[in-house]
């Protein structure tokens, strides 16, 4: 897990290189107000957050000092147990991980694109789901950044 959460930030790091693999929103309020609107909108659009972690840890060993870092794992169980019945191999994908992270008096919303398992999952249904949940995204990030 802690691999996660450095590969997450160190890509979020870089920038505009990997831009069109993230969906990102930047807020401008506090990071506990977007966590809390992130939380809402995730909720509205049907999205239960199953857990949320911290993850400060894995951020010191990389030299980030941050207390203000949270992956939100994310889904619509129902639909998580349905297409991972269907596909087994989809099992290490979901749920889906999204993170809030502060930046001096901003906060980044971020997840990476579901479309982009497509590459690994063709199936038409699958590609028609992960363009779902990436408009899905797309909506919840609108929401974030008001």
């Amino acid at each position: 897990m802690r691999m996660l959460v450095m590969a997450f930030m160190l890509i979020l790091v870089a920038g505009n290189v990997y831009a069109e693999n993230i969906l990102m929103a930047r807020s401008p309020n506090s990071f506990d107000i977007t966590l809390q609107v992130t939380k809402k909108s995730l909720e509205e659009h049907g999205y239960t957050v199953a857990h949320i972690q911290r993850c400060d840890t894995g951020l010191g060993d990389v030299g980030l000092k941050t207390d203000r870092y949270r992956l939100l794992f994310i889904g619509k169980p129902d639909e998580i147990r349905s297409l991972t019945k269907k596909y087994p191999k989809l099992i290490p994908y979901v749920p889906l991980k999204m993170a809030v992270y502060a930046e001096e008096n901003e906060s980044l919303v971020a997840i990476f694109n579901p479309e982009n398992l497509s590459r690994l999952f063709p199936q038409r249904d699958l590609r028609v789901q992960f363009s779902r949940w990436k408009s899905d995204f797309e909506s919840i990030l609108e929401d974030v950044g008001k």
